[in-house]
């Protein structure tokens, strides 16, 4: 199956203006419409372009201050974005090392090209990345990936996006709640409680804001999660939003 580069939306994620530059010139040679090439500067304003534009691939550096490459891709594979969780994603890199590259195969990541970057190499990659079957969407198996020094990530340290609602909602008001019917919980509602799946591994942390992706792996995947309620934030409790 070849690729239609017309149609393609493409991010380009780069702390340094002139790959993003060197990237945008590369990417209108292989036929992208300008409007089609979004650009972001570090991880937090991939994360906002994320949230309000819909693409079909991102091209992200690693190393970024702030929230770099892998913590991107791990929000995103997270669920942590209106775009969908298994969305293409490749790296671009001067530097990969060992642990970066084992966190973005644990992340499904769809290539790396190396710095600076050779238009006949972002092509390859990107008929690759496009070309490929995708991962499962399945926004809970990412969150016990390690995105820093290769060190072993648990729950009770939550992920960028949750650090958000924990500053936001004290003990006292996460330990009232209501349980609501799966069908009853809309996107951005906070979980009371933590969430836990059959064997009871934690899914998301008490304090998260519940994503329209997450809320729909629950919903598909029943049987799965066995998960048919989620104790919820009541919405008129000191601390939401």
């Amino acid at each position: 199956m070849s690729v239609d580069f017309a149609r393609l939306k493409v991010l380009v994620v780069d702390d340094q203006l002139l790959i993003r530059t060197l990237m945008t010139q590369a990417l209108r040679n292989m036929g992208l419409r300008p409007e089609a090439i979004l650009q972001a500067a570090d991880g937090a304003a991939a994360i906002r372009t994320l949230d309000i534009r819909q693409v079909d691939l991102v091209l992200c550096d690693i190393q970024m201050d702030g929230l770099d490459g892998i913590g991107l891709l791990k929000e995103l594979r997270c669920g942590q974005t209106a775009n969908p969780s298994n969305l293409p994603f490749i790296f671009l890199s001067g530097h990969a090392d060992r642990s970066n590259v084992l966190a973005a195969a644990r992340l499904h990541a769809d290539g790396f090209i190396v710095k600076p970057p050779k238009p006949a190499d972002v092509e390859k990659a990107i008929e690759l990345a496009m070309t490929k079957p995708r991962p499962e969407a399945d926004p809970f198996r990412y969150f016990s990936v390690s995105t820093h020094s290769g060190q072993a990530q648990h729950f009770s340290q939550p992920h960028a996006s949750t650090l958000l609602e924990h500053a936001a909602l004290d003990e006292s008001h996460l330990a009232a709640g209501i349980l609501l019917p799966l069908e009853g919980v809309k996107p951005g509602m906070v979980l009371a409680r933590d969430l836990t799946n059959l064997s009871g591994h934690l899914l998301l942390p008490k304090g998260t804001r519940i994503t329209a992706t997450q809320l729909a792996a629950l919903r598909n995947f029943r049987d799965r999660y066995g998960v048919s309620h989620l104790s919820i934030v009541e919405p008129d409790q000191p601390g939401r939003d």
